[in-house]
Parts: structure tokens; sequence; C-alpha cells
């Protein structure tokens, strides 16, 4: 059962996530000069960075580096406060996935989904919990998706 979170409290903690939740970010508009930016320090292939060489090419049009769009979908998922207080880090992205392009003043929707939780066999009071990130264009389309590994930090209580 999927339910979507709009409204959020604050951080949320280890115990307080689960499987199948959703949270959507606010979508944000790419820019050329960003584009550009972001390649030139990044990602420096012509189809990112010179407009004239990017327009003879595959794409018609200079596109965003996917290295730009995942940094992006992450921004807007750490920008919604979920795991403020409790990140403890992560330790590795799964099914890293670009599956169009994204070009100048497309509009990006990103969806964070509660994908799998496990507690840590150590016993240090935290577990990993497996996000699923999905990032659209304006017109629906996928553009990336993947998972990312994040350590949280379960909730303590203050009177122990």
């Amino acid at each position: 059962m999927e339910q979507s979170t709009k409204a959020l409290p604050g951080s949320f903690f280890f115990d307080d996530f689960h499987v199948s939740m959703v949270f959507d970010a606010a979508p944000v508009l790419i820019t050329e000069i960003e584009i550009v930016e972001f390649a030139k320090k990044y990602d420096p292939q012509p189809f990112h960075i010179d407009s004239k060489a990017a327009a003879n090419g595959h794409f018609g049009s200079i596109i965003a580096s996917g290295f730009m769009t995942v940094a992006k979908a992450f921004t807007q998922f750490l920008e919604l406060g979920l795991i403020k207080e409790s990140s403890m880090g992560g330790w590795g992205i799964d099914e890293l996935r670009w599956f169009k392009p994204v070009f100048p003043n497309d509009v990006l929707s990103t969806r964070i989904e509660v994908f799998d939780k496990k507690v840590s066999s150590k016993g240090f009071k935290r577990g990993t919990i497996r996000f699923k990130i999905i990032v659209k264009n304006q017109v629906n389309d996928k553009v990336l998706q993947f998972i990312s590994n994040t350590i949280i930090r379960q909730r303590v209580d203050k009177k122990s």
C-alpha cells in the first residue's frame, strides 16, 4: 500500500519509516546555465558545455550530465528534511539508471519510496533504509532511478 506524504512533521528515524512510504519533493527547473556550470567542473563533454556542438549532436541540444541529475535528485531528497537528524551517511547506490536525457528548461519531480529496511545486526541502534529515488520530467517521462542505501539512526528514548 503506497502512502504518499506531503506535509512532513520533521526528521524521521529508523522506526518511523515503513516499506512503501512515498515522499514527493518539490519540482525543480533545470537551466542551461546550471547544466553548463556543473559540466565544466565535473563532466566536460561537448554535449554538456558547447551549445553549437550539442546542436549538431545526437540530442540536438545541450543535455544535463547524468551526475548532475543524480545530485539534483539527492538534493531534493535532503531538502525534504526527512533524515536531517537521523542520517549517519550512506554505504552505496544500487541500480543507477538514466532513462532519458534532461534538457534545459525541463522540470524534474523526485519521488522517494521506502523500498526496504533492515536493522543493524551489530546492535548499534541503527539500520539501513533503502530509498528508491525516481525522477520524472514535466511530461511524466522517467529520466532517472536509483536506490540509495542510507544508514539511519533509531530514535533514542531521552529518559534512558
